[in-house]
């Protein structure tokens, strides 16, 4: 056991000085920005199914959530909607102990209509000269599934979630009775975690290592945007979107740490309970312009440029922690506490591009690729209250993460009114400090599409790998447990259309 010091104080209920606490302490907004920044384009099951590689291609309901000059390419009005189903695994690694979790979702994955405009032409004139023809729309599209199940479990030989509360209360409060009522240091305090060296003037844990830590996380939500689109073609050749979009956040965190072991100065086995939930809303407003080129029957190129969502958040953060001892029979409760915080998020633009090599009417190859600079991510405070905290999370993104890149690829082949489509997509690494190999998202699709008349159904099977680093906390030294996260999830896209 390791050694604890001996020279403490005597706890009392004292009136604390000030009750107010950096509001960086309680909430990873930096994280939440990376999370509300990492999206994929609501799309159809066909599109899916190609590993949504349609940037040069067009002619899909998916253009709405990609680039909208696609919508361009439409010879007739269409409406869709799409459904997906969402099998979420994940296995974790946390001090040499595996563990796996596991959670179902269905959603509404796209809805949209697009209304085909033929261009006024003057009688005997060139119907593939000057602008053909025009399309507007307005769709639903889902970027982005929180939907989420963590467990991790382990033993700890090196250190105590402890630790972290006595190394916050030495930085940030001096004698006990300047604890702050509320505070996660007070409520550590309170509950015979950690202990005060008044001859050093320094909080100590009072907890022994060897301590089995288990962490259990719920995640729910989803990233969402209504799409208000135009486009028109040009000569059959070029091809011209503008999309304006209304984008809304809801993500909901439940989670719940704890710890049992020995407390060494109180002679006792203990369970620590470590409670936070976050509920975070937001609304937002990004555009979209691109082009298609169509030189000849074979061959497409296509680029869109999507300019950042201007977000306002709203995050609301409650925390509590507990403990209880066995060997004196005594429950140590305290009462939760909120953090209410708003502020205003910028997340990156995006430059795309794609081409498409066409076979007559046997079917397609694509590719894509994206340029995303996650260091862009941009906070502003909404009140000068904000700014250490703004200023905080500013520095924490541009030290964390960087500019990446995404790439696509993806195939459709028909047979008469049936289609088989595959694809293949990798998101790139976001983070500066961390390897490319480990932190990449790849993604795996096939489908399959039937067309009669103008009514369609396509089906669409997706498999997405990604890794990830958990740590429950991080102590001043930089080191921390660390969760090895693998995850996979299978998506099952499911669209109806109809061409009018």
């Amino acid at each position: 056991r390791r050694k604890i010091k001996k020279y403490t104080m005597k706890r009392f209920l004292l009136i604390p000085l000030f009750t107010g606490l950096s509001l960086a302490l309680h909430a990873q907004y930096a994280g939440d920005a990376l999370r509300f920044s990492q999206t994929q384009p609501g799309s159809t099951a066909r599109f899916a199914a190609i590993g949504n590689a349609h940037t040069g291609i067009g002619g899909d309901l998916s253009s709405f959530g990609g680039n909208p000059a696609g919508l361009a390419l439409f010879t007739k009005s269409e409406a869709s909607v799409s459904f997906e189903f969402n099998n979420y695994n994940s296995s974790a690694n946390y001090l040499n102990k595996y563990t796996t979790g596991t959670q179902d979702r269905l959603n509404m994955q796209q809805g949209g209509v697009v209304f085909y405009i033929p261009a006024f032409r003057p009688k005997g004139s060139d119907l593939d000269q000057g602008w053909v023809s025009f399309t507007t729309g307005l769709s639903y599209n889902r970027h982005a599934d929180f939907g989420n199940k963590l467990l991790y479990t382990g033993t700890n030989a090196n250190n105590s979630i402890a630790d972290y509360f006595s190394e916050l209360a030495t930085k940030n409060y001096g004698t006990p009775s300047s604890l702050a009522q509320g505070s996660i240091e007070r409520m550590a305090y309170d509950s015979y975690l950690i202990g005060y060296d008044a001859v050093g003037d320094y909080y100590f844990p009072e907890t022994d290592v060897n301590n089995i830590q288990t962490k259990n996380e719920e995640r729910r939500g989803g990233q969402t945007q209504v799409n208000m689109s135009f486009a028109a073609n040009y000569s059959n050749k070029f091809y011209l979107g503008l999309n304006l979009g209304f984008a809304s956040i809801n993500y909901t965190s439940n989670s719940g740490y704890t710890e049992k072991g020995f407390n060494v100065t109180e002679n006792s086995n203990y369970q620590a309970s470590f409670l936070q939930d976050q509920v975070t809303s937001g609304k937002g407003f990004n555009a979209k312009v691109g082009f298609i080129y169509k030189p000849n029957a074979t061959f497409r190129f296509g680029a869109s440029f999507e300019s950042p969502t201007w977000y306002q958040i709203d995050d609301s953060y409650t925390e509590v922690l507990n403990s209880k001892y066995t060997n004196a029979s005594l429950n140590y409760t305290n009462d939760a506490e909120n953090y209410s915080f708003v502020y205003r998020l910028r997340t990156p633009l995006k430059l795309s591009g794609g081409m498409g090599i066409f076979f007559g009417k046997a079917g397609f190859f694509t590719a894509d690729f994206d340029m995303v600079d996650y260091a862009s991510i941009n906070f502003r405070g909404t009140n000068n209250l904000d700014l250490q905290t703004i200023t905080d999370n500013n520095q924490e993104v541009f030290a964390s993460y960087k500019k990446t890149y995404n790439y696509r690829v993806g195939a459709e082949f028909r047979i008469d009114q049936i289609a088989l489509r595959g694809g293949y997509g990798i998101q790139g690494n976001p983070y500066k400090n961390l390897p490319d190999a480990n932190h990449t998202t790849k993604t795996y699709s096939g489908g399959i599409g039937y067309r009669v008349k103008n009514y369609y159904a396509d089906l669409c099977y997706q498999k997405v790998s990604s890794n990830a680093s958990l740590k429950p906390y991080t102590l001043a030294n930089g080191t921390a447990p660390t969760a090895l996260i693998t995850g996979k999830k299978t998506n099952i896209f499911l669209t109806f259309g109809i061409r009018f």
